[in-house]
């Protein structure tokens, strides 16, 4: 039976999911996590939209993973937190396929679907991109405050334009927060953002600084990447004082 389950996984994986290179598919899904005072996941909520054949392998996976337990007033305390999972789909030597599950990062919960920045005119006559990220406050509330904008790459300068546009769809956007004791509490976040045309223009240092950027995510990875095209930055935003720290979170490889 459970050599069934992980065949219709593998399945769904790869008729579904983003190529990234030659037959491998990947995926990253939110995964709610309550966890208790020993740093211990004890339940997980998965989003309804995740198949139904994936979602117990991916909470039986991730329940094997544990946090630095979180503090309040001094004494360890659980909390909830939402864990990004990434899935693979990777071709193997016998023909088949083998399940990757490796732990992509946990913080507030955000769904950017549908929500993307208005494009700047002038960048748009000039046939311009940019990658910026936004280094905000996730309130209690789910709210964003004190937000700043950046361009993602020192080398790479961006234009007022590009920096208010992200400013202002970020003012509209909601998070769920992470909680501590039962009580929501405040993360800083920093989101990364693309602004991409079809038909933009890059130079060639700027194709350049892509690719080194992509370089060198895979080999924090330990992955190998093939650059066909030009590569663009994840937007998966990054929790950066999140209450839960991960302690132990292996990467979960699964033969059929």
């Amino acid at each position: 039976m459970r050599n069934v389950m992980l065949n219709a996984t593998m399945l769904l994986l790869i008729c579904s999911l983003t190529a990234q290179a030659a037959e491998t598919r990947e995926q990253i899904y939110r995964i709610g996590a309550d966890v208790d005072a020993q740093g211990h996941i004890t339940a997980t909520q998965v989003d309804p939209g995740v198949p139904i054949s994936i979602a117990p392998v991916l909470a039986s996976a991730v329940k094997q993973w544990q946090f630095v337990p979180a503090k309040l007033n001094g004494r360890s305390v659980p909390a909830h937190t939402f864990i990004s999972a990434k899935l693979q789909a990777l071709p193997n030597a016998s023909g088949q396929y083998n399940l990757r599950i490796s732990f992509a990062g946990n913080g507030p919960k955000f769904d950017r679907a549908g929500r993307q920045p208005p494009y700047p005119r002038d960048a748009v006559h000039r046939r311009q991109a940019a990658f910026v990220f936004i280094n905000a406050t996730v309130q209690p509330d789910g709210r964003l405050a004190d937000m700043t904008v950046n361009s993602q790459f020192a080398e790479w300068p961006v234009s007022a334009s590009f920096k208010d546009a992200a400013l202002k769809i970020a003012r509209t956007w909601h998070f769920i927060p992470e909680q501590v004791d039962g009580q929501p509490v405040a993360t800083q976040v920093r989101i990364p953002m693309n602004f991409t045309l079809r038909d933009q223009i890059l130079a060639p240092e700027q194709v350049k600084i892509l690719r080194e950027a992509a370089r060198k995510e895979s080999a924090m990875a330990n992955a190998e990447v093939a650059l066909p095209t030009v590569p663009l930055p994840s937007e998966q935003e990054v929790a950066l004082d999140s209450p839960l720290q991960p302690n132990a979170v292996a990467t979960i490889i699964t033969a059929p």
